[in-house]
């Protein structure tokens, strides 16, 4: 430990109730002093946290944080040997340490202060007292015994001993576990006996079973040869039987493709000669056909020709008509456009008259529609400018009691919690005085059973008057409460108020720009105007459609010209036309021709492929004759090559018998499913060998596990628990000479603190040991004029 630690400085931000303070110390004594809660116990949690992170105060980080923010930190500085060293922690684990050296982190910090400042269980055990623990010390002999030993740490040895007996046990158990297991070394021995016994016969059965698979694999490849053969000749005998009866379908075939071209070369012969007789028929009726189609090709042209000379005829003369209705229109349009123009004139005047006040109309019509739609709202609601204007002035008046009422509560809670806490004080001092014995806590003088007397009456009075104030502030509250009820209910019209408040001063500001306008006359001028335009718009729309009819005049003549000239053209060409049959008595003449020629056309039709269907007919005629020939020598060859197929399956039935070929397959079947059985049994006898082998292997590693467990038992039994029972024995003696040690240790200090702190008036402390209703006591004695004094000779101060 450091010889001289001097505390100078601590920041605190947003931690516990400490939102930023700053507290800087002097030489010397240093006092805190504040009203309950105000965060004097914190400032020294604070620079306990400081100096060794939240853990020592075994409170959760999160707890030391001030509601509401996000995170706390702490500045520490002080002096150490006349160094200076400053110390920040926060919340989020940013931590640095400056002095000779600069260390960062919570850990590395802590290591740092519990090597050059001091250790954490002696800062919180003998420098750092919290709230309680003094009055533990002077009051309490089991509080007391309880600190001085955590301070001298003598609880560390005693756990030490504990611990030593909770492993020497852990050990017994080990041992009594490992001799269990021993017990068990005889019959593992005997499994591994049998195991072998049993290997031996596996092993000595796969050998016979070997030497029995090898004589039936050899049986079994000979019945497969065998049987191998038989199955080839019957495939053969199967194959060639095929191949016979498909020749012999193949030469029925043939018979019927025989007799079918037989057929054929027959019919051919009988048409070819009909077709003969047509060819000559046709080269008679060819001159009069040819005649029928030049003059039908005459009549068709001319036919066509009239026929659209006279369309083009009708077309022309009812496009005249169609020309001259425009005509006709066109003048009355012409009457229109003048009328539509004379109009508008008119219109354009009246648009000028009313033209000013739409201009004006539209500039503040927003406005005009903006104050009826106001004015509507209100009526609809039942609100006149005058119960607005009252509703607002309630308003104001609510909020304004209100913010009185919430002064006065703040004030009322405040007083009321003063004489709440005043009343605990003093019950708590009643307390304490009813139990105090020796010098009085308030005064100090000695105290008798009058003064005692006295003092608790004072007190009972005066919380006598407080529960009286009490009952007042609470009648003063309940007031209170009933108004800001209604205040309350008021304000909670704040916003629809504010509302139509807002909208009445909008209203009287509209009416005050348009008080100097005629808005009735503007917006009839408006509507005026704009039903005016409407119509003029219209009445430009007639003009422009009128004029664009007018345009199309000329148009009109020119194409009743051009349509006169296609007339008179289209007459001369139907008179051209009609001259061309007029040697045959005109169209109808030319028609009765063609129908005394027609009856020739229509025979000629009817023959004039009759050559080359002759022609066709004959290389038919010739391709049957020789498929005929082909077919006759085919059927001959196909007769023979079945003859013979039939003396070499006869050939070869001789060296095969289907009663011989049964026997060997079910020989060969019944033989490989022994040799199966016997080869599945010798499987099964090898895996059998080999789960046995396992298990050999599974007993060695048992037993070598056995004889491991012997000798960690013999280290057990001969050297650790004997060991760890002589240190535990010195744990037990070393403690009681540690403490007497540490007692005197701590007699030393105190006795010099003390007597700095009275100023030489006490010389000592002296710590006892005493048995007191037969249980052991560590009791605090001070040295006054050289006599042992108990704590109660003591002062309240002292």
């Amino acid at each position: 430990m450091s010889d001289l630690i001097l505390l100078k400085e601590v920041h605190i931000k947003n931690f516990r109730s400490h939102a930023d303070s700053r507290i800087l110390f002097d030489t010397g004594i240093n006092l805190i002093a504040g009203r309950n809660g105000a965060g004097k116990s914190s400032i020294l949690e604070a620079i306990l946290v400081a100096l060794y992170g939240p853990k020592p105060t075994g409170i959760r980080k999160d707890e030391l944080v001030r509601l509401n923010t996000s995170g706390y930190s702490i500045l520490l500085r002080l002096e150490v040997n006349g160094n200076e060293i400053t110390i920040k922690r926060s919340s989020n684990g940013e931590s640095i340490l400056k002095a000779e050296e600069t260390v960062e982190g919570d850990s590395k910090i802590n290591q740092w202060v519990e090597r050059r400042i001091c250790p954490a269980h002696i800062f919180t055990g003998a420098i750092y007292v919290r709230q309680g623990e003094i009055d533990t010390i002077v009051r309490d002999d089991e509080g007391r015994e309880r600190i001085i030993r955590k301070i001298t740490r003598i609880d560390e040895y005693e756990n030490a001993w504990k611990n030593l007996g909770i492993l020497i046990k852990m050990f017994e158990r080990e041992k009594d576990s490992y001799q269990a297991f021993l017990r068990q070394k005889e019959d593992v021995i005997r499994q591994k006996e049998e195991k072998k016994r049993r290997l031996e016969e596996a092993r000595k059965l796969i050998a016979e079973g070997e030497e029995e698979i090898a004589r039936l694999e050899s049986i079994v490849t000979r019945l497969e040869g065998e049987l191998r053969k038989l199955d080839e000749r019957r495939k053969e005998i199967d194959k060639l039987s095929r191949r016979i009866d498909r020749i012999t379908g193949d030469v029925k075939s043939l018979e019927e493709k025989k007799n079918m071209l037989g057929r054929q070369r027959d019919e051919a012969i009988e048409k070819l000669a009909q077709l003969r007789d047509e060819v000559r028929e046709l080269k008679k009726v060819e001159e009069r056909a040819k005649e029928y189609l030049e003059l039908e090709e005459l009549y068709t042209r001319v036919s066509r020709s009239l026929k659209e000379a006279e369309q083009r005829i009708v077309e022309a003369e009812k496009e005249l008509v169609r020309i001259g209705t425009e005509f006709k229109k066109l003048s009355e349009d012409a009457k229109k456009l003048e009328n539509v123009r004379r109009e508008m004139d008119l219109l354009k005047k009246e648009v000028s008259i009313v033209e000013k006040d739409y201009r004006v109309w539209e500039s503040i019509k927003t406005k005009a529609e903006r104050m009826r739609e106001i004015e509507k709202t209100l009526d609809e609601e039942g609100y006149t400018l005058e119960k607005v204007e009252r509703m607002y002035k309630a308003l104001q008046k609510a909020i304004e009691e209100n913010r009185q009422l919430q002064e006065t509560m703040k004030k009322l809670a405040a007083r009321k919690a003063s004489l709440v806490t005043r009343g605990r004080q003093l019950q708590k001092a009643i307390e304490e005085l009813k139990q105090v014995e020796g010098a009085c806590p308030t005064c100090g003088r000695e105290l008798d059973e009058d003064h005692r007397r006295e003092i608790l009456r004072r007190y009972r009075n005066e919380i006598a008057m407080i529960k009286r104030e009490l009952e007042k502030l609470k009648e003063v509250e309940r007031k209170l409460e009933e108004k800001r009820s209604m205040v309350e209910k008021a304000m909670r019209k704040q916003e629809k108020v504010l509302k139509y408040k807002q909208l009445v001063d909008e209203l009287e500001r509209l009416k005050k720009e348009l008080s100097s306008i005629d808005l009735v006359k503007l917006e009839n001028n408006s509507m005026e105007y704009e039903r005016l335009k409407g119509e003029l718009e219209r009445l430009k729309g007639q003009e422009k459609a009128l004029a664009e009819s007018l345009d199309k005049m000329e148009v009109l003549e020119r194409q009743r010209s051009s349509l006169e000239k296609v007339l008179k053209e289209e007459k001369r060409k139907k008179e051209l036309v009609e001259s061309e049959v007029q040697n045959f008595g005109g169209l109808d003449g030319l028609h009765e021709k063609l129908n005394s020629l027609k009856v020739f056309y229509e025979r000629w039709l009817s023959l004039k492929d009759s050559e080359e269907r002759m022609k066709k007919k004959e290389e038919e005629l010739r391709r049957v004759e020789e498929e005929l020939d082909r077919v006759e020598v085919e059927l001959e060859e196909r007769r023979k090559e079945v003859e013979k197929m039939y003396e070499h399956l006869e050939k070869i039935k001789e060296d095969y018998s289907e009663s011989l070929h049964e026997k060997t397959r079910s020989e060969f079947m019944e033989r490989s499913k022994d040799l199966e059985g016997l080869k599945s049994r010798v499987r099964m006898l090898k895996e059998n060998v080999l789960q046995i082998e396992r298990d050999l292997s599974h007993i060695e590693d048992q037993i070598s596990t056995l004889q491991d467990y012997e000798r960690k038992l013999e280290i057990i039994e001969r050297k650790i628990i004997p060991e760890l029972n002589r240190v535990r024995d010195k744990f037990r003696r070393y403690k009681n000479i540690i403490a007497e040690a540490a007692m005197k240790e701590v007699e030393s200090y105190a006795s010099t603190i003390f007597e700095e702190l009275t100023e030489g008036k006490y010389s000592g402390v002296k710590l006892k040991k005493v048995t007191e209703k037969g249980k052991e006591r560590l009791r605090v004695f001070v040295i006054y004029q050289g006599e042992e004094r108990d704590t109660g000779f003591l002062s309240g101060g002292e």
